[in-house]
């Protein structure tokens, strides 16, 4: 079992920073999530602030996350919210690279600013693949290697202390490349720097990829 849940950072200013985080990106989200359909697995659902981004296209969300202290938050929003709403929303502890959910289940799969933290991104990869339905699409946005050579270097540098404080976050993956890699098709990708970022994760990839049908 892991140590976290006994660590004052992990139990309590881990997931309050997750939170401040989730707002500034709040925008992106609801815009990425109006994608969303049909029954929906959200990967890394974090404190629960995407759960009113869900439209009426959404029949079904299962929102995983692995963090007990995180998930404690989730369910405090979730109990908040419209029935209609609550009762489209179900939370399951659970780990991405074992997701404990059947083949070919879901319309859509949600990573946001998940892939760039947990420690086998492939593994995950494969696990979204098997659980989306043919045809079924990945929305992803990530924090992903700079484009400035610069800026790589200190990543690169960084990263090993960068992810012990920042619940396994990684500065300098190529996620993009990982999603094809794992054998979906890019539908679209979009690459921008946010300013509210600070420079080590200024750069994001954003888009939709389709498990071929």
């Amino acid at each position: 079992m892991s140590l976290r849940r006994f660590n004052p950072y992990y139990r309590w200013c881990f997931p309050w920073l997750l939170d401040r985080v989730s707002k500034v990106v709040a925008p992106e989200r609801e815009q990425l999530l109006s994608y969303a359909k049909g029954a929906v697995l959200e990967i890394g659902a974090g404190t629960g602030t995407s759960f009113n981004c869900y439209q009426s296209q959404v029949s079904k969300v299962y929102a995983l996350e692995p963090d007990t202290g995180v998930m404690q938050k989730a369910r405090s929003v979730l109990s908040g919210l419209p029935e209609i709403q609550r009762n489209k929303i179900q939370l399951l502890v659970a780990d991405a690279m074992n997701i404990p959910l059947a083949d070919n289940r879901f319309d859509t799969v949600v990573c946001f600013l998940v892939l760039c933290s947990v420690p086998e991104p492939q593994q995950v990869l494969q696990e979204v693949f098997r659980v989306l339905k043919p045809g079924g699409q990945l929305l992803f946005f990530e924090h992903v290697l700079s484009d400035n050579v610069a800026v790589q270097r200190w990543q690169h540098r960084l990263n090993p202390f960068w992810h012990r404080c920042a619940g396994g976050c990684q500065l300098n993956r190529p996620t993009a490349e990982l999603i094809t890699q794992s054998g979906f098709e890019l539908q679209e990708l979009q690459h921008y720097h946010h300013k509210a970022f600070p420079v080590l994760v200024r750069r994001l990839a954003t888009g939709i990829a389709v498990k071929p049908g």
